[in-house]
């Protein structure tokens, strides 16, 4: 197969290592020299799922990357290279279809890892009984849609197995993105003869799951805080992963993360706040601009939110700059609209969000009359909601942010705050069951579309229930009559991240930063586009 030439936007993101020391420590625990082969990190929240086709937020993101894999990875740039295929293929028939060729690999159990085993993984994954959150990742691939829409079977969708190591994929619409896409956990294979001897049982824990990635994982219950990846020894490529068991610990207190890494009880954990300014000449500090936006979503069905002045309201009483650089104080920057900063056009070489300009606006007065306006719309002088967040201190932290900045602009409006395992607000979340949500987005693949498509009404992440047909023709337009348009899809996208500032059905609280604290036992250490970074690359 030739070779392809990767097209695409630019992501745009970095990390910087403060600095990094090849001293090796002791162990301040037992006193005696540390084994080189073992670390140990920090999870900011519970694991929801073993299950590549459930697998969304960024702890069970993370897990799988471990213990799966696709036919390509993400190297340090977000780039697109081989893993389970044999190497990086440009499409024919005008962009509509790949053919991928199979490295010999195996599953943990020994057995041959085939072009079936994709074909299966895929079709479970839309077929609507699965109710995967990334389905709508395969929009784009032949058949996706009117599946989506129940017109057609889960086994119509456009992958075939031409053998067991060829797979076929047909497009609705050429992709410059597709292989980028293929490297995120939805697209990874799954045995169907292990699934379904497994069933409810598979992905709930580390005994009912089957790995094809560098590590299996050993100790999750499906409930408890620790857990660990150990080197897989089937896998095809065990000669480059360097670390035999990475040990995970479930760390919600950024005071406690801290203590167990001055200690050396930690080798990776993730910090925010306060402590990275205590950091900030430490060579053990990495800090990494993220393309992400956190934000809170409104529940367009609760009676209130369905308001378009009350949303206005909620977004003009909160200032992004000041939460970013006076409560955060991690590098966190000022969100600039929905769509980050960091997607370079192709032709312009400009930033998308830069084009798009400042939409993200703070004016507490204006806030204040649209909030007027709506009570009297809604018959209703004193409301009660509450901000549904997880129980970490990060999460508590914005949350109260916002809450206070409601509180006091907003008269005759009560916020609380409602602080649940990560789980949990997860479940809640998808079921409704919040007037606001905490939440956010890091990129998948380099297009800011990413992103607006989790607005679009039939996408199961648009937890807000938010439907504006304007918006949603814009996107169906971007995946469909104007993909090979490079500079219409541009401006259709610009439209839609518009449409989202006015209608304000999220509101975007600041771009993401991320700042971890790194053991000097650990060189390589970078954070992929998904955000987890792959153990397999730490030396």
């Amino acid at each position: 197969m030739k070779r392809k030439k990767m097209i695409g936007l630019l992501l745009v993101g970095s990390l910087l290592l403060v600095g990094c020391s090849s001293k090796k420590p002791e162990d301040k625990t037992s006193g005696k020299k540390e084994d080189k082969q073992t670390i140990s990190v920090a999870s900011a929240s519970e694991l929801s799922t073993g299950d590549v086709s459930l697998a969304m937020d960024n702890t069970a993101v993370q897990a799988v990357s471990q213990f799966g894999e696709g036919l390509y990875a993400f190297d340090g740039n977000g780039k697109a290279v081989p893993a389970l295929a044999k190497e990086v293929v440009e499409p024919t028939n005008n962009g509509l279809t790949y053919e991928f060729e199979l490295r010999e690999a195996n599953w943990s159990n020994g057995k041959k890892i085939t072009a079936q085993d994709f074909e299966y993984s895929w079709k479970r994954t839309v077929d609507k009984k699965t109710a995967s959150p990334q389905a709508y990742y395969f929009s784009g691939i032949k058949n996706y849609q009117k599946i989506a829409d129940g017109d057609l079977e889960a086994d119509k969708l456009g992958i075939k197995a031409v053998d067991d190591k060829t797979i076929e994929v047909t497009l609705e619409y050429p992709m410059s993105y597709f292989l980028e896409l293929l490297a995120v956990p939805a697209f990874y294979p799954l045995n169907q003869e292990y699934v379904e001897e497994k069933g409810a049982k598979f992905g709930t824990d580390s005994e009912n799951i089957l790995y094809n990635g560098p590590y299996t994982m050993v100790g999750w219950s499906g409930t408890n805080n620790e857990w660990s990846y150990e080197k897989n020894k089937e896998y095809w490529d065990k000669e480059q992963v360097n670390f035999d068991k990475i040990n995970v610990t479930v760390i919600k207190e950024g005071s406690t993360a801290q203590n167990m890494f001055d200690s050396g009880q930690l080798d990776e954990v993730s910090i925010s706040g306060d402590l990275v300014a205590q950091y900030k000449d430490s060579p053990n500090l990495a800090i990494r601009s993220v393309p992400g936006t956190y934000y809170i979503e409104l529940n367009t069905k609760n009676g209130l939110f369905d308001n378009v002045k009350a949303r206005q309201a909620v977004a003009l009483s909160l200032d992004s700059k000041t939460l970013a650089e006076d409560v955060l104080r991690d590098g966190s920057l000022e969100s600039p609209g929905f769509v980050p900063k960091g997607f370079i056009s192709n032709t312009t070489k400009k930033d998308f969000a830069e084009e798009v300009g400042q939409i993200a606006k703070s004016d507490k007065k204006q806030g204040q009359s649209l909030w007027a306006e709506a009570k009297k719309e809604l018959g209703k002088d004193k409301l009660t909601i509450s901000i549904l967040c997880s129980d970490t201190d990060n999460a508590k932290k914005i949350s109260e942010y916002v809450q206070g900045a409601l509180n006091d602009n907003l008269d005759g409006l009560t916020v609380d705050v409602k602080a649940v395992p990560f789980n949990n607000r997860l479940e809640m979340s998808r079921q409704g069951e919040f007037d606001i949500v905490l939440g956010g987005w890091t990129p998948v693949f380099a297009d800011p579309v990413d992103f607006l498509n989790l607005l679009t009404a039939k996408n199961s992440n648009n937890f807000g229930q938010w439907d504006h047909p304007k918006f949603n023709q814009l996107i169906d337009q971007v995946n469909g009559e104007f993909a090979n348009d490079y500079d219409k899809r541009w401006e259709l996208m610009m439209e839609a991240d518009k449409i989202v500032s006015e209608e304000a059905p999220l509101v975007p609280l600041f771009q993401i930063s991320e700042s971890y604290l790194i053991s000097d036992k650990i060189s390589n250490f970078k954070p992929g586009p998904l955000g987890p970074v792959y153990y397999k690359d730490l030396k």
